[in-house]
């Protein structure tokens, strides 16, 4: 069956998704066919020229010698079939070839469990000889040609010669496998030419001849890396080498399961080994269909000390499992019951003394990338399966990690709808992305953007096109896994093509059903945003609920959550790049070895049908990469979030350049998309230890917010950016309508690590292995765990403001406490009761600040340091000025006044004063003052009063239109008294011609010529003081209030500034030359009969 869809795949595959579906452009084909249209292709002795094609690797190093850089893996393999595709020159060159695609089909259909499959590759090809140009070619018109001496044909051609060699995978987890050299899979152009082929698996056993299509065993006592030599030999008695690396690492020893086992393990806690002989298994598949289609799992059991039967079982969901796909060989996959306890009796936790009392029933999916709902209904069988196995009456207690998370919650739940008994007490949710994942978008658009690219081959192969992938591993095929996706629909439509990748389109992990089903945000190959599996499983899981288990029969079910983000909220570290590879490289498998590791990782890797191809000439190749995908880190930001460019460089004979862009391309980041990237929760990270590329930068991102892992919400109500921020504690649960459904949970805490990072996803450590033992040990009280006054962010409680006498205290949790002060200590005293302290100020008239310091501790959080800055008495102005505005303002302006900010004060009582005013105001009988219609007098803008107190440094104050004398004053202030700031006197005037005042005894001022023409005219001013007649001539004396024998002049520029003083004995007179830059100025008269008389002048 499975093989049978695999050829139907493929072949749809084919005829379908690269034909159909793709934009080919030939441009490639055309211009090296132009380049070589001239040359006599039958006379390239074994059809295969280097200098034809795009290189993709380095073709000449596979020499059949060794060396360190010729170690082969799957992906070499492919970049070397690639390149002799690319350099066939004629069309009935076909021995040895066949398509990538049927490549890929031949190696993935042939991987099976136990058995590492070999592949293999011996060519002749041909290369332009270093003497050829001039010596035996021509180059004409951007073409070659061949050359004759006479008649003579000069050959420009030498033979090479190509051996490679490898596996289908690079690690292997067990010391006992078998090996296999199918003969599809040992592609040749000369094939009579082979005698034989041998490995060396550096067993001890030296060279093995390998015969094709034979299984060949191969054992190993210990876990190491070794080395496989390759060595084939030609009949003509040459031997040509190759080699590899595989890591090889103990592996699962088991047993078929049997209710009567009496093998037991009696394990160690905090062991760091695991006794894997006591692990029996089974299979298991569903009786349930999802879409059609029966799931299935590998069950591992491990017994608890002393036992040979399950009575106390902890059933364990695996999560997420790539295996599957990425290694058919291996045996349970990516995870498996070792790595879960490894990592539980690493945890430095006292969770395995507790583990180690229950038997460990391990769910190991068959296909860890199918359907939640699909795994869900095996889950359900194996449920069933233990009930019916277990001995006694202990209840079961079932832990999901990661995705495992939701297919228990989604199996309990459903046997309780359908009226199973799960009987279960217990139900443990381990960083679970209830509400979502998150693949980040700036990867996805880099694995799509890299997949999507492809070049069209010169020459057709078998009667057909034939088109590259420029990333493709031919050992990466692509496996029937999902199955009976034609019935999802939205809205009751089918969900089209590119909503959903279906089987003649699926290249990526990212893209199986599971992933689908749980990431926030997919992006498919024309880089749109397509979330409607998600929504719909959200959807599903969220009417869905919670099991409650049974209560009516005194049985309920505990739904508990361990999230692996900071119990302290902080966020991810922003590195600036996720993922990166900038590089100028010659001849690597460069970007076939980033697209793996994101591959591992991100599960967002498809080689879908879009085609970016280049004209390219032959000769020397080089590459320029630059691809950046970056954090999203603040909502909107719209920046740029992935940028990717591949430039070739070639030159023919080393001397005609050629510099040809093949892709670029730039994504910012979408708006109203949350950036998970960077919030709070468990992370992942792409490792790059044993990756052979430099320059590759590989750094964490959150991968399950603790929002998810804790489903805040519950999926029914919409939690923002604010809330994805947020610390959350088990101890201090939130409330409706943003609540954590489950009855306990645990965030991540270290505390010997005073930044408390978010910690890797379904990781076990000291914090919530022992929580865990709390819940697994009904005798042992529950815990509901806070360290949160332990954050980096902590504060010491207390007023920042201290007036006689003030309490300060830190957490309760604190066990030991020590206080100092270390700044002010001579303007208090201190009294220390344990975690409070109680400061007095020791001079009322001192004022200052002062820092109290704390450190405390307990067992369970660690150590805190925090300090708080604090003002002790009024305040204490030290910048006696009021800045701004100006002494002379005309009426009806506004001026704004600021001070320098005041040590110690909380607020700023600003407040204005009339001098003196002259807008026609009397004063009755009463005492109250009468002014005319329509007199406004300052006040401030922005209560429309003399006076208001603001926590602002500035105030701004609307003149209104009484001339006048006023003044601004402004006093610090704040709970322990004031302390006055300074005051500003300021003159308003009238600004029309006839001069201030409405008193017509003032006189009149005429001011010409106004404006002044700075550059045609004189630069004089003249100035005429009018006094009028009787009956003014009596009442003279008194309004002015001071005489003198002179008129003083002064002119103020707009900033306050004099620039012009000059007096006179007359009350007509010229202000002569007067050099005034242009701009607006204030003529101040102060007259001899003692008015002061003010206008505006113009400078032109």
């Amino acid at each position: 069956m499975k093989n049978y869809f695999y050829k139907i795949f493929f072949a749809c595959f084919l005829t379908s998704t690269l034909y159909a579906q793709q934009q080919i452009n030939t441009e490639f084909k055309t211009k090296t066919l132009q380049v070589f249209q001239n040359l006599d292709k039958n006379r390239v002795p074994h059809g295969i020229l280097l200098d034809f094609g795009m290189e993709f690797t380095n073709l000449q190093a596979f020499n059949g010698t060794l060396t360190d850089s010729t170690y082969t893996n799957s992906q070499t393999m492919s970049d070397i079939y690639k390149t002799l595709l690319m350099c066939r020159v004629r069309s009935n060159v076909t021995t040895g070839f066949i398509t990538p695609q049927e490549y890929a089909t031949r190696w993935y259909s042939q991987r099976t469990q136990g058995v590492i499959t070999l592949s293999g590759q011996y060519f002749k090809y041909n290369r332009f000889a270093d003497n050829a140009y001039p010596n035996k070619l021509n180059y004409t018109n951007n073409k070659f040609s061949d050359k004759f001496v006479g008649s003579v044909w000069q050959n420009p051609y030498e033979e090479k010669q190509l051996f490679a060699m490898t596996t289908s995978i690079a690690k292997y987890k067990g010391f006992n496998f078998q090996v296999k050299l199918p003969s599809n899979l040992f592609l040749t152009n000369y094939p009579a030419t082979v005698q034989n082929i041998q490995v060396d698996f550096s067993d001890g056993l030296g060279y093995r001849i390998v015969a094709q299509n034979q299984l060949i065993n191969v054992n190993y006592t210990q876990a190491n890396t070794y080395t496989w030599k390759y060595k084939i030999t030609l009949t003509n008695g040459q031997t040509l080498l190759s080699h590899s690396k595989i890591d090889i690492e103990e592996g699962l020893k088991t047993r078929p399961f049997t209710p009567t086992n009496t093998t037991a393990l009696t394990p160690q806690a905090n062991a760091t080994a695991v006794d894997l002989s006591a692990y029996a298994k089974t299979t298991i598949t569903a009786t349930t269909a999802y879409n059609g289609w029966l799931g299935s799992a590998t069950v591992y059991v491990r017994y608890a000390n002393g036992g040979n039967t399950i009575t106390k079982p902890l059933i364990v969901a695996e999560g997420f499992d790539t295996g599957v796909i990425l290694t058919p060989e291996q045996e349970a996959g990516d995870n498996n019951i070792d790595y879960f306890l490894r990592d539980i009796n690493n945890s430095f936790s006292n969770l395995p003394i507790e583990t180690n009392q229950y038997d460990i029933i391990y769910v190991d999916w068959n296909n860890g990338v199918d359907f939640i709902q699909r795994n869900a209904f095996v889950l359900e069988e194996v449920i069933k399966w233990v009930n019916q196995n277990k001995s006694g009456s202990l209840q079961n207690v079932v832990l999901g990690q990661s995705m495992g998370g939701l297919v228990a919650r989604y199996a309990l739940k459903d046997m309780e709808n359908k009226g199973l008994n799960h009987d279960t007490r217990l139900y443990v949710s381990h960083d679970a992305p209830h509400l979502g994942a998150n693949v980040p978008l700036s990867v996805q658009h880099s694995a799509r953007h890299l997949r999507n690219m492809y070049v069209n081959t010169p020459i057709p192969l078998l009667l057909g096109e034939v088109v590259l992938p420029i990333i493709f591993n031919f050992a990466d095929g692509v496996i029937g896994i999902i199955n009976g996706n034609t019935n999802w629909t939205v809205d009751g439509q089918p969900l089209q093509e590119n909503d959903y990748i279906t089987p003649l389109t699926a290249f990526s992990i990212a893209d199986t059903p599971a992933s689908r089903q749980m990431q926030y945000n997919w992006v498919n190959r024309n880089h749109q945003l397509k979330n409607a599996i998600h929504d719909i499983w959200q959807q599903e899981l969220s009417n869905l609920g919670y099991p409650s288990g049974y209560p009516a029969q005194g049985k309920p079910i505990r739904n508990i959550a361990i999230a692996n983000g900071s119990e302290c909220g902080v966020t991810q570290i922003d590195n600036g790049n996720i993922m990166s590879y900038i590089k100028d490289a010659g001849r690597n498998t460069f970007l076939s070895n980033y697209i793996g590791i994101m591959d591992a990782i991100y599960g967002t890797l498809l080689t879908n049908p879009l085609v970016v191809v280049t004209a390219l000439f032959p000769g020397k190749s080089y590459w320029k990469i630059d691809f950046q995908s970056k954090y999203m880190t603040t909502l909107n930001e719209n920046k740029n979030i992935y940028h990717g460019s591949i430039k070739y460089k070639k030159k023919i004979f080393w001397f005609i350049p050629v510099s040809i862009t093949i892709t670029e391309k730039n994504v910012n980041q979408p708006s109203g998309i949350l950036p998970y990237d960077i919030y709070g929760g468990g992370n992942q990270k792409s490792p790059t230890d044993n990756v052979p590329l430099d320059n590759i930068v590989s750094n964490s991102f959150g991968f399950i917010p603790t929002a998810s892992s804790l489903d805040i919400g519950k999926g029914t109500t919409v939690i923002n950016d604010i809330d994805y921020r947020k610390p959350y504690v088990g101890a201090l649960p939130p409330v409706l309508p943003k609540n954590s459904p489950f009855d306990n949970f645990v965030t991540h805490f270290d505390q010997f690590n005073p930044s408390n990072n978010n910690s890797r996803h379904i990781s076990f450590n000291r914090r919530n292995g022992n929580w865990l033992r709390t819940e697994l040990n009904t005798s042992i009280a529950d815990e509901y765990s806070n360290c949160s006054a332990f954050c980096s962010n902590a504060q010491i409680t207390g007023s920042t403001l201290l007036c006689t006498t003030g309490n300060y205290s830190v957490t309760n949790e604190a066990t030991t406490s020590s206080w100092s002060i270390s700044e002010g200590s001579s303007l208090v005293t201190m009294s220390v009761s344990g975690n409070q302290v109680t400061i007095n100020q020791v001079n009322p008239s001192s004022s200052g600040y002062i820092t109290l310091n704390a450190n405390y501790s307990n067992s369970r959080c660690g150590s805190a340091s925090v300090s708080k800055r604090i003002w002790v008495g009024r305040p204490d102005v030290q910048d006696q000025n009021i800045y701004g505005g100006y002494d002379n303002v005309p009426k009806n302006t506004q001026s704004t006044f600021s001070v320098t900010p005041v040590p110690g004060a909380t607020q700023y009582n600003w407040t204005i004063y009339t001098n003196s005013n002259n807008c026609g105001c009397t004063t009755d009988s009463n005492g109250l003052t009468i002014c005319p219609s329509g007199t406004v007098f300052p006040k401030f803008s922005s209560n429309n009063s003399t006076s208001f107190t603001t926590t602002s440094t500035s105030a701004s104050v609307n003149w209104g239109n009484c001339v006048g004398t006023y003044t601004v004053n402004c006093v610090a202030k704040n709970a322990c008294g004031t302390d006055g700031i300074y005051y500003k006197v300021v003159d308003v005037f009238s600004s029309t011609g006839g001069g201030g005042g409405s008193n017509p005894c003032e006189g009149e001022l005429l001011v010409y010529p106004n404006p002044i023409n700075r550059n045609g005219g004189s630069g004089d001013v003249s100035v005429n003081i009018v006094y009028p007649g009787d009956p003014c001539d009596d009442d003279i004396n008194s309004l002015r209030t001071s005489s003198t024998n002179q008129n003083q002049i002064t002119i103020y520029d707009f900033y306050g500034n004099k620039v012009y003083t000059n007096q006179f004995s007359t009350d007509e007179f010229s202000l002569k030359g007067i050099d005034l830059k242009r701009g607006h100025y204030i003529l101040n008269v102060f007259t001899s009969k003692g008015f002061t008389k003010k206008e505006i002048i113009v400078v032109e």
